[in-house]
């Protein structure tokens, strides 16, 4: 006679160390993701840490690399630039702020008007607003 094998006589297969493990590595990633938002952005530089620098004889090629590294954006008037020029700093680190404050207008200007999408009102839909849109229509609107 032959032995019969039931479903009730095998025992269970051993998933607890499979669920545990998987568990393991959830939390390991979430962790560890968790982890890159940590860092820090640096502080942007004033005008007196630019005028430190200056006094303290730093090539203005470094001063304009950590104005890049610290996104310094400085809406200087015509006076405070030529206040920075008498207390020494140079032509070129002037010129960079200059140009990264234009920039930031450019900026804020595409993105307020145009959106993230190069097609504007919607990403690549029409060039018009849809039936949903509230708020001042765009200059180009009216041609």
């Amino acid at each position: 006679m032959m032995p019969s094998f039931h479903r009730r006589s095998m025992p269970p297969p051993d998933r607890t160390g499979r669920i545990r493990r998987a568990l393991i590595a959830c939390t390991a990633l979430a962790v560890l993701s968790g982890c890159a938002g940590v860092m820090k952005r640096p502080d942007p530089l004033t005008t007196d840490d630019i005028v430190r620098l200056v006094k303290a004889e730093t090539p203005s090629s470094d001063i304009i690399q950590r104005l890049r590294e610290t996104r310094t954006v400085l809406p200087l008037t015509g006076s405070q630039f030529a206040k920075l020029r008498e207390q020494g700093v140079p032509d070129e680190v002037l010129d960079h702020l200059q140009q990264a404050y234009l920039g930031a207008v450019e900026f804020d200007a595409r993105m307020r008007y145009q959106g993230l999408y190069w097609g504007g009102w919607g990403g690549w839909g029409p060039p018009f607003p849809h039936a949903g849109f509230r708020g001042p229509l765009p200059y180009w609107y009216y041609w």
